[in-house]
């Protein structure tokens, strides 16, 4: 993995124990009430009822390259609990990764054809996309990915009338209020920012601070990037670097003022960038034009807000639109035994422990009269 994204150790750590905590959860669901169907009442004289829980049948998952071991062990744990064969369909960026994962479940010893695996070349991506959508064995699809892809992707299904799951880009916001705690804000806002070189769906996009405390966030911010000033993180995909550049080249042209520089930044390809941060910071006047923001841009993955006052938080939180708000923590954050998906233009459905496998169920009401 850290071979084939270029990604830090760290980050290579975190999806390795993730992917470790998915399969322990699941494996707990597969004996619990997460997969029970129900005995209702029926009106019907001397009738009985039953909700039972049935598989799709055939499954395809679709797995993106940023964090390639959860996100391929994802599209396939909890369809496999509920009962689906798989397709998994890997990213032609981290070939080896995907491949790995899944030999993992012959090695573990699944029954052929329960985990099926597919690679592409990259120009072949629509042509096989389209083909599995629409072949008549493949009953639901789950993809994780650029908003752009999953409106293609919901089309093709919305025409074979298929359901999906999609978790999409966030323009994920962190807002920093006039009580919150300023050090820990910066380093949360920081860490949400530069893990895996900005390249996760769930990574900070835009900071919102409250005008009271901006000055202090910006020389904490400040602070803090110079002691990264070092750091390098080489970004996947043709011309990453350059584009990095391109950008912050545009914004300073467009009036940007940048608050730390760095200027050994290496050229071309193969080569390693340094921390660059693209995020603005936005003044806002105080809380409620900071929600406003966060609505209009009308993404719904994730958000984080810095402050001290919990019910404050809950109340902010019930104004929001969307699926996850983190309370003094890293918008980047999402466990095995939580709901994990979208909302708006980061997509619907979810991901993660019990609400993951009745993702993948669907209900069928048997009625008894003997």
């Amino acid at each position: 993995m850290q071979e084939e994204i270029h990604c830090e150790a760290l980050w290579a750590q975190k999806s390795f124990m993730g992917s470790v905590a998915l399969i322990e959860e699941n494996a707990c669901l597969a004996t619990s009430q997460a997969l029970q169907g129900s005995i209702p009442h029926t009106h019907r004289e001397g009738a009985h009822a039953a909700v039972i829980n049935r598989p799709f049948g055939v499954v395809l998952g679709i797995a993106p390259w940023n964090s390639p071991l959860i996100l391929a062990f994802r599209p396939v744990i909890a369809p496999s609990v509920a009962g689906n064969t798989v397709i998994l369909k890997g990213s032609e960026l981290s070939p080896r990764t995907h491949f790995f994962v899944a030999n993992l479940f012959v090695e573990a010893g699944f029954p052929p054809g329960v985990v099926n695996f597919l690679l592409h070349r990259p120009q072949d991506a629509a042509s096989v996309v389209h083909s599995l959508i629409n072949n008549p064995a493949v009953r639901k699809i789950n993809f994780t990915g650029s908003t752009k892809v999953g409106r293609i992707i919901a089309k093709a299904a919305g025409e074979a009338l298929k359901p999906v799951l999609l978790e999409l880009g966030g323009k994920n916001c962190a807002l920093v209020i006039e009580d919150a705690d300023i050090q820990r804000a910066a380093e949360g806002v920081l860490e949400g920012i530069v893990e895996n070189a900005g390249q996760v769906c769930m990574s900070t996009d835009k900071v919102l601070v409250v005008k009271a405390v901006v000055d202090k966030f910006l020389q904490v911010i400040h602070a803090l990037l110079a002691q990264k000033n070092s750091e390098t993180h080489r970004l996947v995909g043709s011309g990453s670097n350059n584009r990095v550049s391109s950008l912050v080249k545009g914004a300073v042209e467009k009036g940007a003022h940048p608050i730390s520089n760095s200027t050994d930044q290496t050229k071309g390809d193969s080569g390693r960038t340094p921390i660059t941060v693209l995020k603005g910071i936005r003044v806002v006047s105080d809380e409620n034009e900071a929600i406003f923001i966060v609505i209009s841009l009308n993404y719904g993955l994730s958000s984080a807000l810095w402050t001290k006052d919990m019910y404050r938080a809950l109340e902010i939180a019930s104004r929001l639109h969307v699926s996850a708000l983190h309370v003094n923590g890293s918008t980047i954050h999402d466990e095995s035994t939580l709901p994990h998906g979208g909302t708006n233009l980061s997509g619907y459905g979810r991901f993660g422990a019990e609400w993951g496998i009745k993702e993948f169920l669907q209900t069928q009401t048997v009625i008894l009269s003997p």
